[in-house]
C-alpha cells in the first residue's frame, strides 16, 4: 500500500523542477558583472608642451562568462564630454592580463586585466573629475548585446609638479622610455607585501650618444666604450639619502652579464628623499662609486655616484624614477618634470637606436618630462 502511495506522489515532486527549468530558460540573462577600478589616482605631467595623464584601469570579471571588451571612454564627469576613446587595436595594445604573455581583449570568468591609459588634455587642462564608460559583450550568451557600465570616477591630484634639477651633465642623452612598450617600465607591475604597484610608471633610462647617434666608441660589448659609462650622477634636489645598495658587481662586457631576476633589477642604487613621501631612485650605479650614505644631507648638483652597469640592464645607463616610498620595487611611481633642458633631437625610428643619426634640434624646454625617446642636453 505504501509503495503505491510513493509511486502516486512521485510526479508531484518532479513536476515543479521541470516547471522551474522551463521558466529559467525564459528568464533573460542578467548583465555580466564587470568591476572597474582605478587604484592609483593620477596627476597630470607636462610633456611635449601638453599635460598628459598616465594611469591604469583594473577590470575584474565576476560573471560566469567570458567578457569581450569593445571600448573604453574617459569622460569629464561634469558634462560627459569625451576625453579619450580606446577601442579596436588601441584597446588590445593597452591591455595586459597577469600571467598571460599574449594580449587579449577577452577576460575569462574570475580573471582580471589591466588597461594602461595615457592621453593629453585637448583644452590645456583636465577636468577636476573624470569618469569612465566601459563597453563589453558576453561571448557565450547574448553575443549581440553590448553592455556599457559607468564608474571608476577619479578626482585628479592638483598639487604642484615635482620639479627636479639635472641628474647628469651635458649630453646628448636619450630619454629612453615608452608607455606602449609591453615590457617597458610603465607596464611592469610588482607585488610586494600583498600590494600590486608600478614603481617605474614614469621611469626614464638615460643613454648618452655621440653626434652620429652611436652610444659606444668601438666595440659595444665592452662597457667602458659606452659614452655614458662613468658619468657623474647628480643630486636633483636638496635632500637626505634614505637608502643605498652597493653590493652588486659589474660585468666588463655585455656578453657576460648575468641574467638577473626582477627582484634584483635595481643593481647598485641610491634613494634620495626630497620631500614627504617623495623619493628619487638612481639605479644601475657603478660599484664603489657611491659617495653618500643613508642619513647624509646633499645639495642639488652634488655628485653622488657614477653611471654604471649593474643589476638587470642591457647596457650602461642611468635609470631614474620618483616614488612615494623608500622601496625601489614596492612603491607607486610619481610624475616629475625637469627644471630645464634642451631638446637636442628626435629619433625617427627607435629600432635603429644606436646605429643611425638622430634628427638634430635645439629647443629650450622648462618644467617638462622629456618626450618619449627624445634626445636632450642638460645644462
Amino acid at each position: 500500500m505504501i509503495s503505491h502511495i510513493k509511486k502516486a506522489l512521485l510526479p508531484l515532486f518532479i513536476l515543479p523542477a521541470f516547471l522551474c527549468q522551463a521558466q529559467d530558460n525564459r528568464i533573460p540573462a542578467l548583465p555580466p558583472a564587470l568591476e572597474i577600478q582605478v587604484h592609483h589616482v593620477p596627476k597630470p605631467v607636462v610633456t611635449g608642451g601638453h599635460p598628459v595623464l598616465f594611469y591604469e584601469i583594473h577590470l575584474t570579471n565576476f560573471s560566469p562568462w567570458p567578457l569581450l571588451l569593445t571600448k573604453v571612454e574617459a569622460q569629464d564627469a561634469k558634462n560627459t564630454t569625451a576625453l579619450t576613446l580606446i577601442k579596436d587595436t588601441g584597446l588590445l595594445q593597452r591591455l595586459a592580463a597577469p600571467g598571460q604573455k599574449s594580449p587579449t581583449a577577452t577576460i575569462p570568468p574570475g580573471n582580471m586585466a589591466v588597461l594602461f591609459v595615457e592621453y593629453s588634455a585637448a583644452a590645456a587642462q583636465f577636468p577636476a573629475e573624470i569618469i569612465h564608460q566601459v563597453s563589453f559583450k558576453n561571448t557565450l550568451r547574448d553575443t549581440a548585446t553590448e553592455y556599457t557600465i559607468t564608474g571608476a570616477a577619479i578626482q585628479l591630484v592638483t598639487s604642484p609638479a615635482i620639479v627636479l634639477g639635472a641628474p647628469l651633465k651635458g649630453g646628448p642623452w636619450t630619454a629612453v622610455y615608452s608607455p606602449v612598450w609591453a615590457q617597458g617600465h610603465r607596464r611592469v607591475i610588482f607585488v610586494k607585501d600583498g600590494v600590486a604597484r608600478i614603481p617605474g610608471r614614469f621611469a626614464v633610462d638615460f643613454v648618452k650618444l655621440d653626434s652620429t647617434g652611436k652610444f659606444a666608441d668601438g666595440d659595444e660589448d665592452r662597457i667602458t666604450n659606452w659614452y655614458g659609462y662613468g658619468a657623474g650622477i647628480l643630486a636633483v634636489a636638496d635632500g637626505v639619502v634614505s637608502s643605498t645598495r652597493t653590493d652588486f658587481p659589474e660585468s666588463t662586457a655585455l656578453s657576460n652579464h648575468p641574467d638577473y631576476a626582477a627582484h634584483l633589477a635595481t643593481g647598485n642604487y641610491i634613494s634620495l628623499k626630497i620631500a614627504d613621501n617623495t623619493y628619487v631612485f638612481y639605479e644601475h650605479l657603478q660599484p664603489e662609486s657611491i659617495v653618500v650614505k643613508a642619513g647624509q644631507r646633499v645639495k642639488k648638483g652634488d655628485v653622488i655616484a657614477r653611471l654604471g652597469f649593474t643589476g638587470q640592464s642591457t647596457g650602461p645607463h642611468l635609470h631614474l624614477h620618483v616614488a612615494n616610498a623608500d622601496a625601489p620595487l614596492g612603491a607607486e611611481g610619481l610624475p616629475f618634470v625637469f627644471e630645464k633642458f634642451t631638446l637636442t633631437g628626435t629619433i625617427p625610428d627607435f629600432n635603429k637606436f644606436g646605429s643611425a643619426p638622430y634628427i638634430p634640434q635645439s629647443q629650450p624646454v622648462r618644467r617638462e618630462l622629456p618626450v618619449s625617446n627624445s634626445v636632450i642636453t642638460f645644462p
